[in-house]
């Protein structure tokens, strides 16, 4: 997305589109995240969708976060 879209939400509704429709197929399943630790707005999405953090580890040269929420916390 351009920068000028930034914070507008954009993401966040796409992104709980994207899991409402999953949710519909599976939705016992649980549903990983995984960012970089340094990408604070990366981590303020995934809280704002109800992901928490269960662990950080090194991949691709810097420290990560796993997150996880169920699938069916984003069911209608």
């Amino acid at each position: 997305m351009r920068r000028s879209a930034w914070g507008a939400g954009f993401a966040f509704e796409a992104a709980t589109a994207a899991l409402r429709a999953a949710a519909d197929e599976l939705p016992d399943q649980p549903v990983l995240l995984m960012t970089q630790t340094a990408n604070k707005r990366s981590l303020k999405l995934a809280a704002r969708l109800g992901f928490r953090p269960i662990s950080t580890f090194e991949d691709y040269g810097a420290e990560q976060t796993l997150c996880t929420a169920p699938l069916s916390m984003f069911r209608i």
